[in-house]
């Protein structure tokens, strides 16, 4: 491979994160290196090494190539389709069972539920849709992760006093 775009794979290698629900300190773990190092370079501060890349691409099944491109294609159904992959991989099989990150859990769970789009859920039902999946969250860092996630999801109350949460269209 002729020219390495070591910018372009460090924001590859993130999307590639993002789209599994792997938190960043397992994925830490997963290369061998601190959590903080990899807040180093997800800033931009540092470069993943030849290694971790390579790790990465094993992870993630991606060629290196692939991830050298601007136009990295990931399907919506990445992170099952990874579980599938890498079962009785224990390595790999741990860090994809865990509970993803609250981020992945709202973008790819809770953001494509038809009841939350039309009509909304309160914390306890999203928790409920969580739990279906197996991720345990608990309600204070769902009401969190909510707050933080103002420019797609809206705020009100209902009848029963109670907050109900529902996509920004």
């Amino acid at each position: 491979m002729a020219n390495l775009n070591k910018d372009l794979i460090r924001k590859n290698i993130f999307k590639l994160i993002d789209y599994s629900g792997v938190t960043d300190v397992s994925f830490a773990n997963l290369l061998e290196i601190s959590d903080k190092q990899l807040k180093r370079i997800k800033k931009g501060e540092a470069d993943f090494s030849i290694d971790n890349i390579n790790r990465a691409c094993n992870f993630f099944r991606k060629s290196l190539a692939s991830i050298n491109k601007t136009e990295l294609e990931i399907d919506r159904l990445f992170r099952d389709k990874l579980i599938v992959t890498h079962k009785g991989n224990i390595e790999y099989s741990k860090i994809l069972e865990d509970r993803p990150s609250i981020t992945y859990a709202i973008n790819f769970e809770l953001l494509s539920n038809e009841e939350f789009i039309n009509k909304g859920l309160t914390v306890k039902k999203i928790r409920e849709l969580f739990r279906a999946r197996n991720w345990e969250f608990s309600s204070a860092y769902i009401s969190l992760a909510m707050s933080r996630n103002q420019d797609k999801i809206a705020r009100r109350k209902n009848e029963a006093d109670k907050f109900v949460y529902k996509e920004i269209i």
